[in-house]
């Protein structure tokens, strides 16, 4: 009698199931690790386009700064004159008249100077533009990249404002392209005030004094930086 065989389980073909896993494993791995890269890049990329960026920005700000400064040493210059003015008949007029006849021959003064910046000696009849003007204050590097709006009227001029004590100078634009290509545009108008003195208190009369004591006070006890500042300055 033949003894009854046992089936044994028929054994799975695994041939290669082990490399291709391996391929598959090695192919998201590569994927995944692509990807990391390319971000990396790319946020790489990004930070060092916003350094440009800032780089340019405030390369080119410098041009307004510069502008500023000079506009700063004309409003001292008009102070100076406007107070040395105002001290010769201190004892003849009281506070509110001491106050008010120093802002306008400060504003008439700036007005005046700044006007006669277009006067051309060598051609009289031709005078500079207030862009020419402005151009002359920066550095060369900059003198082609400021303009004037061309839609706001009289844009480089110095407009009063005798009853609210301030003067402006609307539609300074500047462009700028440094060495790497990148651009900035910045357009802002310079707001001037007339500085602040205490003219109504007589006891300080002592303390003031007319000729080169009246220029060493303005220059000394005046900041001058805060009478000029940006007004309307939107980066483009």
């Amino acid at each position: 009698m033949h003894k009854g065989v046992k089936n044994k389980p028929a054994k799975l073909n695994n041939t290669g199931s082990a490399i291709v896993t391996v391929i598959v494993v090695v192919t998201f791995i590569s994927i995944l690790a692509t990807t990391i890269l390319y971000m990396s890049g790319m946020n790489f990329f990004m930070k060092m386009t916003d350094l440009r960026t800032k780089e340019s920005f405030y390369d080119g700000e410098m041009a307004l700064e510069e502008i500023k400064a000079a506009l700063m040493a004309e409003a001292s210059m008009a102070c100076e004159e406007a107070y040395t003015k105002v001290v010769i008949n201190y004892a003849a007029t009281d506070g509110a008249t001491r106050y008010s006849l120093f802002q306008n021959e400060f504003l008439s003064t700036l007005e005046t100077n700044w006007q006669a910046k277009t006067h051309n000696a060598a051609n009289p009849d031709a005078p500079f533009s207030y862009e020419t003007v402005l151009q002359q204050l920066v550095d060369e590097k900059y003198r082609s990249g400021i303009s004037l709006e061309a839609s706001i009227l009289n844009a480089g001029s110095l407009e009063v404002h005798r009853d609210e004590g301030y003067a402006l100078i609307r539609g300074v634009t500047l462009q700028y392209t440094d060495a790497n290509g990148y651009t900035t545009v910045i357009s802002t108008d310079y707001l001037i005030m007339t500085p602040k003195l205490n003219w109504g208190v007589d006891g300080s009369r002592t303390e003031w004094a007319s000729g080169e004591g009246a220029a060493q006070l303005v220059r000394s006890d005046i900041d001058m930086s805060e009478c000029v500042q940006y007004y309307n300055w939107v980066k483009k």
